[in-house]
């Protein structure tokens, strides 16, 4: 009976993390809710199982992921703001769209909205903070291109998912597989780009085919409650200089900064103000080192909210360590078939029951308790497969992003998040599966 009432309790947190937080109210504090209702369904004291194994449990994740929201947000805040971003978008749009008809254009226009969304979230800005410094570049881009405004936040969504589980991406996703299970931000790379490849293209596909539909029936861009976008074109950093941190993020993560990300992105910063810190536009009567100044410091501002959400973290702790949950393991460990696969459909069910980074953290715990060392599953396939799991169940019409992007952008659920479905939910599955099979024929892949 005990057992029976501890799965009842995290089912309980579960749909308590959900339902309020669609509701409106703040993850930092439902999380706590939920993980006391774990506490006290589980039978295990509160004050000594929160301050460990569930604090130390965060704790261990603050060193890398903290400084990483830090100087992910300022660096995102500072590409927007000098302009850099609108220079790198709208460079290729002139590039790739040159001399192209109107329909062509629209699909490249999409395109370059993914890319840039992809590159925010691969240098390792937080995806929450890239899909809303992102809509004044894709609205920038859209109303050039005439891309109906009801497909911004597939966009959005879509460069999002695939830059960050792109191998080599410093987004946080693949940094906690990385601590959790010791392996390196390219594991089972193959595997992983023809995941990106896949989901890229279908995607691609569906929404050229939806905008074409909707172009036929008289359907074009529209600002409703979005403003134009204000650039002043004749202070924007050249593309070479936009480009120049884009590239040094990466290179440093791989080479002198290798095993610490946050540092990588640091240098990101540095490189961002030499760059084009001179391109941010100066308010009458501040200094030049005042205006970069305060660019950086919205960015801190924005790198509240990502941080926070490591509170999240602790309800992925607290279920792993509550007596019941080892039934949950039992049930997945012995579905019939090969392990990967069942450790597949374990992280996609739980990142979605948990609506939040909680499942990725219990999904880890799991694989590199049982799967990994019992079940002989490969450390690099757990690491590929459970981080493309993150991207199948976290666009669902409750999360906090979707809510607030269809806010936002003025769109209605029946016109926004159909798109959405079918490329973030429905071809990542099918990736997810794809990826899980080559890896299970061909284990050297891994």
């Amino acid at each position: 009976m005990s057992t029976v009432i501890g799965l009842l309790g995290i089912a309980l947190a579960f749909f308590v993390v959900i339902f309020f937080t669609y509701k409106g109210f703040h993850l930092a504090y439902v999380v706590i809710i939920a993980i006391l209702i774990v506490f006290i369904t589980n039978g295990m004291p509160i004050l000594e199982t929160f301050a460990d194994p569930v604090m130390t449990g965060v704790a261990r994740q603050v060193p890398t992921l903290l400084p990483l929201y830090l100087f992910g947000a300022i660096f995102g805040k500072m590409f927007i703001d000098s302009g850099a971003a609108h220079s790198v978008s709208h460079t290729l749009l002139n590039i790739l769209g040159k001399n192209a008809s109107p329909a062509r254009i629209r699909i490249i226009g999409c395109v370059c909205i993914v890319i840039m969304d992809v590159i925010f979230n691969f240098v390792g800005v937080d995806p929450f903070a890239s899909l809303f410094t992102m809509i004044g570049i894709a609205t920038g881009i859209m109303s050039e291109a005439d891309i109906p405004r009801k497909y911004m936040p597939v966009l959005l969504v879509l460069g999002a998912t695939i830059g960050s589980v792109l191998p080599g991406s410093l987004a946080v996703p693949n940094i906690l597989c990385i601590d959790l299970l010791g392996t390196s931000a390219y594991s089972a790379p193959i595997p992983g780009f023809i995941f990106v490849v896949f989901v890229m293209g279908s995607s691609m596909w569906y929404i050229n085919k939806m905008i074409k539909k909707d172009v036929a029936d008289g359907v074009n861009f529209e600002y409703g409650p979005l403003e134009p976008l204000t650039i002043d074109k004749d202070n924007q950093p050249p593309f070479i200089l936009s480009a120049i941190p884009l590239f040094i993020i990466p290179i440093c993560f791989n080479t002198i900064t290798k095993g610490a990300p946050w540092a990588a992105m640091g240098i990101g910063c540095i490189s961002g103000i030499i760059c084009f810190g001179r391109y941010i536009p100066k308010k009458d009567g501040t200094s030049r080192i005042m205006t970069i100044a305060d660019s950086m410091n919205n960015g801190v501002t924005i790198a509240g909210i990502p941080a926070i959400i490591l509170l999240n973290y602790a309800l992925g702790y607290a279920i792993e360590a509550a007596p019941s949950f080892k039934t949950i393991i039992d049930a997945f460990t012995s579905l019939p078939g090969p392990a990967l696969l069942s450790l597949a459909f374990m992280g996609t069910l739980l990142l979605g029951a948990a609506a939040s980074a909680s499942g990725l953290i219990i999904s880890l715990g799991v694989a590199a308790s049982v799967y990994i060392p019992t079940l002989g599953v490969s450390p690099e396939a757990a690491h590929r497969v459970l981080l493309l799991t993150t991207t199948v169940l976290d666009s669902l019409p409750f999360c906090g992003a979707i809510v607030a992007l269809m806010a936002i952008t003025g769109i209605k659920y029946k016109e926004g998040y159909p798109p959405i479905a079918a490329t973030t939910v429905l071809f990542t599955f099918i990736g997810v599966l794809l990826v899980t099979g080559l890896l299970i024929v061909f284990p050297g892949l891994a």
